[in-house]
């Protein structure tokens, strides 16, 4: 009696950039950092301690908070002439979280929803 085993490999796996689902990726990125960086400033007072977010006084740094997203990039950002304060801290003051922190965290958010972004599909052999 004799047994025949036969083998055929898989096909490879390919991963591709979809320029659509990226810029989707991206758009996600921005609503999720624009959004960390909002709900994280609470009212005044008191004053923000270091490390948190700056607490809000007149609205105006939260107001000005914006985000662009472009074909490869997403920027988080404020126009206010004091926010570079916050985020580097002076001589009488340590640093807060900005936008630089608000983008760390809406990576971080919608990596938790990559299954909606990321998939596979297999190329022939």
């Amino acid at each position: 009696m004799s047994i025949e085993i036969s083998f055929k490999a898989w096909a490879p796996f390919k991963a591709k950039l979809d320029k659509r689902t990226f810029n989707r990726f991206l758009k996600v990125v921005a609503e999720e950092s624009e959004k960390a960086f909002k709900s994280g400033m609470k009212g005044y007072p008191p004053a923000s301690k270091p490390g948190p977010y700056p607490a809000v006084r007149t609205g105006r740094l939260r107001a000005s908070i914006q985000t662009n997203v472009t074909a490869d990039m997403v920027v988080v950002s404020t126009h206010m002439p004091y926010s570079g304060f916050l985020r580097h801290g002076t001589s009488k003051m340590k640093r807060r979280k900005m936008s630089d922190n608000a983008l760390k965290e809406g990576i971080a958010a919608a990596k938790k929803r990559a299954g909606k972004w990321v998939g596979w599909t297999m190329g022939s052999a």
